[in-house]
């Protein structure tokens, strides 16, 4: 953790050193749905199946040439996942925890910053094509979850979502982002656009409390389809 918030930091500075360089700003908005799953390198989790969430935000971009950007901004991503861990629990009639296979629907918000780089190039009059590689920066502002586990005779589902952010959930973490879009000139001042984008967490979702408790890690990953206006 201690070598990628060093590594973020490094990013961070070189990209204020290099919005200060004289060079053309680019700004927009961005929204569309994500299609949502969970990833694990433990067999004490496992992804249930793919939902949808939903992402929008800002965009912030700074050319040093005509066709390589430092592109950055805020969204939000509202993740959806339903993943299958094995967590300790207090049940009836025992007096210590015992292991159960949850099962769990998550709501969860994140705030992110990304850090990108954004190649651009012209194919044909008025229309580019782009792809954009680099990390985000997310802060969890909330995770709502209902789980489910059976237990020989013992049957238990919550029925609403309950806030589990602060004991299960890390609130910051990093993650791999990649896109490819195309955008079309509307006019000399604005553009829309249309994109693909892939985000995958790098660092464990679960807290390291719930790590301890149950050997488990979890990572968020959505593939994004989203649209917006550029100026």
């Amino acid at each position: 953790m201690k070598k990628i918030s060093l590594i973020i930091s490094l990013i961070a500075i070189f990209s204020l050193q290099g919005f200060a360089q004289k060079g053309s700003y680019s700004y927009g908005i961005k929204f569309g749905p994500t299609f949502d799953w969970a990833s694990s390198g433990s067999t004490a989790a496992n992804n249930k199946g793919m939902k949808m969430g939903f992402t929008f935000g800002g965009i912030i971009d700074h050319y040093f040439t005509r066709h390589v950007a430092f592109s950055s901004g805020l969204n939000f991503n509202c993740w959806r996942g339903y993943y299958q861990f094995t967590d300790k629990r207090y049940v009836p009639d025992f007096l210590e925890q015992v292991p159960l296979s949850v099962e769990r629907r998550v709501r969860a918000t994140y705030l992110e910053l990304p850090l990108k780089a954004k190649v651009k190039a012209e194919i044909i009059d008025g229309v580019k094509v782009f792809a954009e590689a680099g990390i985000g920066v997310s802060f969890n502002l909330s995770d709502l979850t209902k789980d489910k586990y059976d237990f020989y005779w013992i049957s238990s589902a919550d029925n609403v979502y309950t806030n589990s952010l602060f004991y299960e959930y890390r609130w910051f973490q990093t993650a791999l982002n990649f896109g490819i879009g195309a955008e079309y000139e509307i006019n000399s001042k604005f553009g829309i656009f249309a994109q693909l984008s892939f985000n995958h967490a790098l660092t464990n979702t679960f807290s390291t409390n719930l790590e301890k408790l149950t050997g488990s890690n979890l990572q968020t990953n959505f593939i994004g389809v989203e649209v917006g206006i550029m100026h």
